[in-house]
This record gives structure tokens, sequence and C-alpha cells, in this order.
């Protein structure tokens, strides 16, 4: 599996965006959560070796996926994990057509709204618009994990309402 392991602030984000070349015409953005690990357990966020242990997580638990989900996002940055040129793996009935986002944080268990919980619902929301707008796609094209029939996960996690976070989003439109 290869993986970019780039991280980029919102800014850079978006010119990176920006100049992207897709082809692929994602219609949907799919959000998850991390849920392991958890904001506790990355308290400072992640690093570009974080990524390097997911990459050998998903290599070792998950042989047969040839990409993970594109994003992975903390609260003070975005981190791009599969690159966004190609099809990821991270939610099974929506690979082909999505591309993933996972927010650091349990929001099972975990606050969304307030602390860092919403710095990271922030953080992704930003990363959300940026790619609704170069997709050209509506807000109503934000699904989560959970919204997948061929999973029983609550990802992104009970606490996250999907109107909440798509007001987010809208904000930063």
């Amino acid at each position: 599996m290869e993986i970019v392991n780039k991280n980029l602030s919102v800014i850079e984000f978006k010119n990176y965006v920006d100049k992207l070349k897709l082809s692929w015409k994602p219609k949907y953005i799919v959000i998850h959560h991390t849920s392991a690990p958890s904001l506790a357990q990355r308290p400072n966020g992640f690093s570009n070796k974080h990524m390097e242990n997911i990459k050998s997580f998903y290599e070792k638990t998950y042989p047969k996926w040839t990409a993970g989900p594109h994003l992975f996002i903390d609260e003070n940055e975005i981190f791009i994990f599969s690159t966004l040129e190609k099809k990821g793996v991270h939610a099974k009935s929506f690979n082909f057509d999505s591309i993933g986002i996972e927010m650091l944080g349990d929001y099972d268990n975990e606050e969304i709204e307030s602390g860092r919980g919403l710095d990271v619902a922030t953080m992704t929301a930003k990363a959300t618009a940026i790619l609704l707008h170069k997709l050209g796609v509506a807000l109503e094209n934000i699904r989560f994990h959970r919204d997948d029939t061929k999973t029983s996960k609550t990802c992104p996690g009970i606490k996250v309402k999907k109107t909440w976070f798509q007001e987010l989003v809208k904000k930063h439109l």
C-alpha cells in the first residue's frame, strides 16, 4: 500500500486540491472517526510517524486493501493518506464514488461539539468544504460511514449529528 503521508494546513490543502487533476469523479464525501486512536490517546494530534503506523496496521490487518481513507484530520492539520487522485478504501458501499475522511477521536464517547472534538470537527468541515467546492457537489452529498447498509458501525460516532456537521461545513463554503 502506497501512501502520500503529507500534512497540510487548510490553506496548503486548498492549494493542493485546486491543482488536482482527478481521473475519477467522486460524488460524495464520507466522514469517519478513528475511534482508536481517540483524542485522549493522541493528545498532540497526528504525526507522519502515526500515518506510517496506520499504513502498517492496514497492511497487516487488511492485506487485500490497495489503499486506505484519503485523509486523516486532527485539530491542527490535514494528513493526505491515500492519494485523492484514485479511489480509496474506507466504506464497503461507498469506496467507488466517494472520498473518505477520518477525524481523530472516538465520538461514541468523546465530545465533538466542544473542546478538541469541536476543533477536529471544524478542521474536517473546512477540508470537506474545499472538496465539495472542487467536486461541484452539494452539501447533501456528505455521508457518514454508518449510512453504509453493509456495516453496523456507528461511525463517525453517535455524538455526531449529520445536520450539525453539515451546518459546520456550510460555514466554510
